[in-house]
């Protein structure tokens, strides 16, 4: 239920570019010329077999409205799923109408052009339903991979560019307590008022123990993209990260250097945790 609602809240970026806007439009009447003139479906020749040209014109003519005049009117820049879905539906309705009232049928009961206009409205909704949800996965998936390209260079190129940094720890008198390289550092286990600090010194793996919280130390580390809080107690260097587990509440970690130690990611930070595996540039061995 939580990703379900997380997928209806997440924005539709890019249909707020007039080009993808436009390929939507033409994707759609293309479907529709061949879908219709092909298969009559959906007992649609009953509006109608001399009239399918200008059931497409008028349909592309709507949704060049719908997706230009009124999201303009409207100042609609970026949907949701939802607020897409709920837009699909208005464009539905609208070219529904439009076709019963230039193509349907003179009757005279309101009972019968209530009907006829729902029937209207069910073959609009099911012919635009595949085009409509082909091309927003196609869409999706396409920007998904862009961006999830890009954000994993930039991960590679902070943790190449800036690993050789220097990362100052300052002692409660607020002299510098340590002092090493970005790309040293491990993980980082909160321990009371103190932190452990696991950082490489040559081949070997060495801990220090400096006073400090672990939630003052996250912000000073923001910049270096492969440091990642795991844990209200761990934070760790993905660049080590050698092998993980599942577990129910979450995951377990097994680090580089330090095999015999489990570190856990906690549920508040599963999240966080499944965001950046997707973007670490090398598998890694899921025990």
């Amino acid at each position: 239920m939580n990703n379900f609602k997380k997928i209806i809240k997440r924005e539709v970026s890019f249909l707020s570019s007039a080009k993808n806007r436009f390929l939507l439009i033409g994707f759609v009447a293309i479907y529709a010329i061949l879908f219709i003139t092909l298969y009559e479906p959906f007992n649609i020749n009953q509006w109608g077999g001399n009239y399918y040209w200008q059931f497409i014109m008028v349909g592309t003519a709507i949704l060049f409205v719908t997706q230009f005049a009124l999201r303009s009117l409207f100042r609609i820049k970026n949907f949701t799923y939802l607020s897409l879905f709920l837009w699909y539906l208005l464009e539905v309705t609208i070219m529904a109408y439009f076709f019963y009232l230039l193509f349907g049928d003179e009757l005279s009961a309101y009972s019968e052009q209530f009907k006829e206009y729902l029937l209207t409205f069910r073959y609009t909704a099911l012919i635009l339903i595949v085009p409509y949800t082909v091309f927003v996965w196609y869409m999706e998936h396409k920007y998904g991979y862009s961006k999830l390209k890009a954000e994993k260079a930039e991960i590679i190129e902070a943790g190449t560019k800036d690993k050789d940094k220097l990362l100052t720890i300052k002692g409660e008198n607020g002299k510098v307590a340590l002092a090493i390289k970005y790309g040293q550092l491990v993980y980082v286990k909160s321990a009371g008022n103190y932190l452990e600090l696991f950082y490489m010194k040559g081949e070997t793996i060495v801990k220090e123990l400096i006073r400090g919280s672990i939630k003052e130390f996250e912000v000073n580390i923001q910049d270096y993209k492969p440091l990642l809080r795991i844990h209200r107690s761990y934070i760790v260097n993905f660049n080590y990260l050698h092998s993980f587990k599942r577990t129910k509440k979450g995951y377990i970690l097994i680090m580089q250097h330090v095999p015999d130690v489990e570190l856990s990611v906690s549920s508040s930070y599963k999240d966080i945790f499944e965001e950046r595996l997707k973007k670490v540039s090398s598998p890694l061995v899921t025990t």
